[in-house]
Formats: C-alpha cells, sequence, structure tokens
C-alpha cells in the first residue's frame, strides 16, 4: 500500500490540500476527513470502468470522438453546460463553443450570479479564508448553514485559533435566521449563538441594518452593537443555498448591511460560491471573452444575459448539448434527458444516467485521474491538483480538442 499526503480536493471549493489517499492494487481510498464529498469522492477503482458508448453500444474513443462531432456540427443552438472541469477544460470548452456558436454555463452558476448581480449594482468588499481564520473576532453567517455545501468549512477556517488577534480574544459566531448543524456544533466545540432563526432572511437583514442605529429588538440592537464593536467583523453567506426568486435581493441587503458596518470597524463579506471549480471556470470565460458565464457564442459574436442564457432556460430549445462533468458521479441534472436534441456527455466513468446519452466519453477526474488547475471559492488561489492514480482516462480537454478538430471532418447529422 502506498499513501499520498497533502492531496488536494478539487470539489466543494474549499481547496482543503491535507488529504491523505491510500492506494493499493484496487483503487484508490481516502482515509477518514469527516468531509462526506472526500470521504465519497476520493474513493475509485483501479479499473477504468465503462468505457465510450454511441447510442448505448460501446465503441473505441475515435468513433465517440467522431459521433460527437457529427452530432454537434451545423447545429443553430447548440449548449455545453455543466462545466465541471479543471480550467484547461474549461478552456477547451470555449474554444469548441466559438467553433459550433455555443451558450456556455457552469452547472452551480446560480448563487454566482446572484452574487455577481449585486457586484455590478453595488461593488462590495469582501475578504479571503485565509483573513477569516487570523484576523476575524466575529463570523455573522446569514442563512442556512454552509456546512451543508462546504462541510469542512468551520474545521478548517474558523475553528483554529485566530493567529493576528490579540491575546486572550474570543472569536465570536452568530447564526442570523438559520441554524447550526450537528457537524458545525461539533466543529467549534459548542453550538453557535442563534439570532431570529427560523426567521426569513431579508426580513432578519433588514431589521438587524435598522438595528445599527439602536432600533428593533434587543437581539438585534445588541447584535448590531457587537458588529460596530468588532475588530473586524466577517458577514458569510451561500447564495446558492438561498431559495426564491429575489435571492439576489437578499445578497443585496447582506452587502449593504456589510458596507454600513465597514464605515465604524473593519468588515467584509464572504460569499461561498465555487462547487466543482466554478470560480475557475467563470474566471476562464472572462478571460478569453470578456464576459462571465452564461454567454453565447452564436453567429460569431459574443452575447451574455444571466438570466436567459443560464443552461437551464437554454436547455429546451437547444438542438444540441454537450455536458461535462468530470468531478463527480451523480446523475446528470434531471433536466438533460428532455433535452430535445442529441446529448453528447463527458463524465466520469462512474456516471449512470436518466437516459442515455447519444454518445457517452468517460473522462478523468482532475486531481485524481490527471493532474489539474482549480480554484477556490474565494477566488483569490488557484491550487494545482496532482494525479494520484493512472486509469487510462483521457482529459476532458484532450477529448473537447480532439472534437473541435473533427469538425471539419463531421458532416451535420
Amino acid at each position: 500500500m502506498a499513501l499520498t499526503k497533502n492531496a488536494v480536493c478539487p470539489f466543494c471549493g474549499l481547496g482543503c490540500d491535507d488529504i491523505a489517499i491510500e492506494r493499493t492494487e484496487t483503487g484508490i481510498t481516502p482515509q477518514p476527513t469527516g468531509c462526506p464529498q472526500a470521504d465519497s469522492l476520493f474513493q475509485r477503482s483501479a479499473s477504468p470502468g465503462s468505457g465510450p458508448r454511441v447510442g448505448g453500444a460501446p465503441a473505441s474513443l475515435e468513433e465517440a470522438v467522431a459521433a460527437a462531432a457529427r452530432h454537434l456540427a451545423g447545429r443553430r443552438a447548440p449548449l455545453i453546460a455543466g462545466m465541471q472541469t479543471d480550467v484547461a477544460g474549461v478552456l477547451a470548452a470555449l474554444s469548441l463553443a466559438d467553433r459550433i456558436g455555443a451558450t456556455v454555463d457552469h452547472r452551480h452558476s446560480e448563487g454566482l450570479f446572484r452574487n455577481l448581480a449585486v457586484l455590478q449594482r453595488l461593488g462590495w468588499t469582501v475578504t479571503t479564508f485565509a483573513e477569516v481564520r487570523n484576523r476575524a473576532d466575529l463570523i455573522l453567517v446569514v442563512g442556512p448553514d454552509p456546512v451543508a455545501s462546504y462541510p469542512r468549512f468551520w474545521e478548517r477556517w474558523v475553528a483554529p485559533a485566530p493567529a493576528l488577534l490579540p491575546e486572550g480574544s474570543r472569536r465570536q459566531v452568530v447564526f442570523l435566521g438559520g441554524t447550526p448543524e450537528p457537524k458545525t456544533i461539533d466543529d467549534l466545540g459548542g453550538a453557535p449563538e442563534t439570532v431570529a432563526e427560523g426567521a426569513g432572511i431579508n426580513d432578519s437583514v433588514t431589521a438587524l441594518r435598522l438595528a445599527l442605529d439602536g432600533s428593533g429588538t434587543e437581539a438585534f440592537v445588541d447584535l448590531g452593537r457587537r458588529l460596530l464593536t468588532a475588530r473586524y467583523a466577517v458577514v458569510v453567506w451561500a447564495a446558492g443555498m438561498f431559495g426564491g426568486e429575489a435571492s439576489d435581493l437578499t445578497v443585496e441587503s447582506i452587502v449593504r448591511l456589510v458596507r454600513t458596518v465597514d464605515t465604524t470597524t473593519r468588515c467584509s463579506g464572504l460569499p461561498l460560491s465555487g462547487t466543482d471549480n466554478l470560480a475557475g471556470a467563470n474566471y476562464a470565460c472572462v478571460w478569453r471573452t470578456g464576459f462571465p458565464l452564461r454567454t453565447s457564442f452564436a453567429g460569431g459574436l459574443l452575447s451574455h444575459d444571466p438570466d436567459a442564457m443560464s443552461w437551464a432556460r437554454r436547455l429546451p430549445g437547444s438542438d444540441a448539448v454537450l455536458w461535462i462533468s468530470s468531478f463527480r458521479h451523480e446523475t446528470p441534472a434531471a433536466d438533460i434527458a428532455r433535452a430535445k436534441g442529441p446529448v453528447v456527455a463527458l463524465a466520469t466513468p462512474e456516471t449512470t444516467f436518466d437516459k442515455e446519452p447519444d454518445v457517452f466519453i468517460p473522462v478523468g477526474t482532475p486531481g485524481i485521474d490527471h493532474a489539474g488547475d482549480v480554484f477556490r471559492s474565494d477566488s483569490v488561489l488557484a491550487l494545482h491538483a496532482r494525479a494520484l492514480i493512472d486509469r487510462g482516462l483521457p482529459r476532458a480537454a484532450d477529448v473537447l480538442d480532439r472534437i473541435g478538430a473533427s469538425l471539419t471532418e463531421a458532416p451535420a447529422c
């Protein structure tokens, strides 16, 4: 048995780099991390598993690439979605989108665009994981406990003693409108304080903003006073976990709260969204096009619309779909099964489907089957995840490049 220490986890966006991986002849297994995502997703058999399929029948990689090119060539409204791959894979997908005039979007971009809408309207002040860990003496969590999507957030970035606070200082953690999960209580060594538990998030934030002037109930006034007297307050939220159509307005209320407190003492926000290299996909799209995700290459012209060009809205009208999912082997979104045109799927070999895609090409996972670069959720650091096992699976980037090279030889289906 071989042991790899300090492997980088590419999945939720926290960028944990302390994963220990045991490798045997049968595959790889992580030593328990306390993170359900890492403990499950790092488990891989040494067998490459299912090979390429065309129309449900086994095919060679060359045959599958040629079939994918035929399905994507000459389409009027193709969609490249999922986009769950490393930076190299995203750049290759963007090059292919440019060739075929596709719209591009990441599966988990909904929370990102709730945040970006507010950033565009107001601007904001946000911080990093390291600043939270080392400097924050008051952490206010707005809405649901982020541990459900970011399992080691508290353990890695909040539970350790802050290195840059005066000796004897105590870090406070307060939940506003949400409920701490049992894992959070364990990680923090006790239940954090809750205010307005179970209340509407937007109403709670509005009440807290009013309480900064001394108006409102005792609990809100006391919390407002502590925010204003903190050395460094950080407000944490995960917009992808908010429900409702007007979630960007909730984010706007949070950003206005941060801005108001920041005029008196140091206060920053920490928006959490970065699952499956979402931040890296968005950055790569900006580098390549000048626009974020939800951008169309149709007609040789770039067009960006954060609402109309979300993958969920574009899928019903798309006449071909290329779905990329190289991190997780859960079934792709059920919506894909209702796609009107052909579906080409680049996914992990363990993936199962509600409906067999027209072309399936198994690809490796960045940080497991091959090295790859992924961005952390706080968007300030790109991490190089090393390969852990060689199962002979190609990179998504290489398959996408081969599909692009085959387009000139592929008559439209």
